[in-house]
C-alpha cells in the first residue's frame, strides 16, 4: 500500500482501476471501507481531489447472496455503485457496459468497464441438483469458502451420495459462480467498439476470458460465455487490451485471429494485492494508433514485505510494424545501424540520435519513429517509461 500511495503522489498517473473483489463472501461491512481506505491512498486530498481518476469493477465476492435473492441480478449492486458515486469514482458498471475516456478529450485513450458478476449467486444458472437444494437454503446460512473434497467416489459435477458430504453443499454455495457478460452488456460493448474513433480499447472486468492455469472445483471456473465475448472482440479487427482479476494470478496471454490480421486481445491479470499490483504505460501515436505497452510489475518480497520492482515487458500491440513504417523510417533506421556499425556499440542515446535526425533532414516525429521501430522489433528501448531524453536505445542487428 505505501508503494502505491508513492506512485501517486511521485508520478502523472492518469488512473488507479481495482479489479474487484474489494471484500469475501459477500460481507458488505468491508466494502464500504475498502473505498473509502482506496479513496484516501489514492488521493493525496483525500475525497475532495478528483484528479486521479478511480475505477472499479464488482466481483463474485463483492455480490452479497441476501442482496442477490432479494434484489435481483441488477439491484445487488446499487449499494456499491451509489458509494462509488458518492467517492467521486468512475461509474460502475451494472447491466450496461461504461465508456470514457482518460485523459479526458478526444485524444484520450477508450476505457471500457464491463461487469461480469451479474451472474453471481443467481441460482437459474446453476446444474439442477445443486439448484434445487440451495433454493431451500435459508438465506441466513453462512456462505463458506468451497473446500477441496475427496473425488474418488464421484465426479465435481455430481452430487456425492455419502452423507458425510451433505455439508460440501453449502461450500459450493459460498463460492458458486456464475460469470457471464450479459446480452445487453456484449450489445452496448459492441457498439462502442464500431465507433469510428475507437481504433482500440481498453476493457476492464473482473473474471478471466481464457481458462486458467490452476483449475477451480466448481461447474463454471471460467466466463460462460467467454469463448463468444473473444470471438466478437477479435472480429472487431482491432487491438482490445482487456485487464482483469479473480484468478489471484497474474499472466499476459495474447489471442489473435489470422483471418482478423488487426485484431489483437492481449489479457492481463492483476494478482492478489497482497501479493503486488502492474503499472501499465499505454503508448499511441499522433494518430491515434496503439503501439504498445510498457507493463511494470510491482511484487511483494515474501521474506521482508517490502514491494520491487520487476522486469518490465514491452507488448507489441501492432499485427505487422513494418506496414506502419514510411520511407522516412526506415531511412532513420538505416542511418542509426550505420551509425551504430561505425561506433562498433549497438546502443545509442537520444541525445545521438536527434543530431542523426537532425542533420538528415528527416520529416518525422522522432519518439513516435522509434516507438513504431520498437514495435516492430528492429530497436529496443530502455527507460521507456521515463522521459526520452533518459532513453537508451538498443539497435538490432539485421
Amino acid at each position: 500500500m505505501t508503494k502505491l500511495r508513492r506512485l501517486t503522489t511521485s508520478k502523472p498517473l492518469d488512473s488507479i482501476a481495482f479489479m474487484g473483489d474489494f471484500t469475501s463472501r459477500g460481507d458488505k461491512t468491508f466494502i464500504a471501507s475498502a473505498f473509502q481506505h482506496f479513496t484516501l491512498l489514492c488521493r493525496a486530498q483525500g475525497r475532495s481531489s478528483k484528479a486521479l481518476p478511480l475505477i472499479f469493477v464488482p466481483g463474485n465476492h463483492d455480490v452479497n447472496r441476501d442482496d442477490a435473492r432479494e434484489l435481483g441480478p441488477t439491484e445487488k449492486f446499487s449499494e456499491m455503485a451509489s458509494l462509488a458515486a458518492r467517492l467521486g469514482w468512475q461509474t460502475v458498471p451494472v447491466d450496461q457496459p461504461v465508456h470514457f475516456r482518460l485523459p479526458t478529450g478526444s485524444a484520450g485513450a477508450n476505457f471500457i468497464l464491463v461487469n461480469t458478476a451479474i451472474g453471481s449467486w443467481e441460482l437459474q444458472n446453476l446444474p439442477a441438483f445443486l439448484r434445487d437444494r440451495l433454493e431451500a437454503l435459508s438465506p441466513s446460512t453462512e456462505p463458506v469458502d468451497l473446500g477441496s473434497p475427496d473425488i474418488s467416489g464421484h465426479s465435481p459435477a455430481t452430487p456425492p451420495s455419502d452423507p458425510d458430504k451433505e455439508a460440501s453443499d453449502d461450500e459450493y454455495y459460498g463460492q458458486m459462480d456464475t460469470p457471464y457478460i450479459s446480452r445487453e452488456m456484449l450489445a452496448g460493448l459492441q457498439e462502442l467498439l464500431q465507433q469510428p474513433d475507437m481504433r482500440y480499447g481498453i476493457m476492464i472486468g473482473h473474471h478471466n476470458l481464457l481458462p486458467q492455469k490452476t483449475p477451480r472445483i466448481t461447474p463454471y471456473a471460467e466466463m460462460l460465455n467467454s469463448g463468444f465475448v473473444r470471438t466478437q472482440l477479435l472480429q472487431g479487427n482491432k487491438p482490445i487490451v482487456y485487464l482483469h482479476g479473480h484468478i489471484h494470478a497474474d499472466p499476459v496471454e495474447i489471442v489473435n485471429d489470422p483471418r482478423f490480421p488487426d485484431g489483437k486481445l492481449i489479457c492481463i491479470s492483476a494478482p492478489e494485492i497482497q501479493s503486488g499490483f502492474n503499472e501499465l504505460v499505454f503508448f499511441t501515436t499522433d494518430q491515434g494508433e496503439l503501439v504498445g505497452i510498457r507493463l511494470i510489475p510491482y511484487r511483494t518480497n515474501v521474506a521482508d514485505g517490502t514491494v520491487m520492482e520487476g522486469e518490465h515487458c514491452f507488448i507489441s500491440t501492432m499485427s505487422n510494424g513494418k506496414a506502419f513504417l514510411n520511407n522516412d523510417t526506415f531511412d532513420l533506421l538505416r542511418r542509426l545501424r550505420d551509425h551504430a556499425t561505425r561506433r562498433g556499440n549497438g546502443l545509442l542515446f537520444w541525445d545521438e540520435i536527434t543530431e542523426i535526425a537532425a542533420s538528415a533532414e528527416l520529416g518525422l516525429d522522432l519518439e513516435d519513429s522509434l516507438l513504431m521501430l520498437q514495435a516492430a522489433r528492429f530497436v529496443e528501448i530502455d527507460g521507456l517509461t521515463k522521459a526520452n531524453s533518459a532513453w537508451r536505445i538498443k539497435v538490432r542487428d539485421e
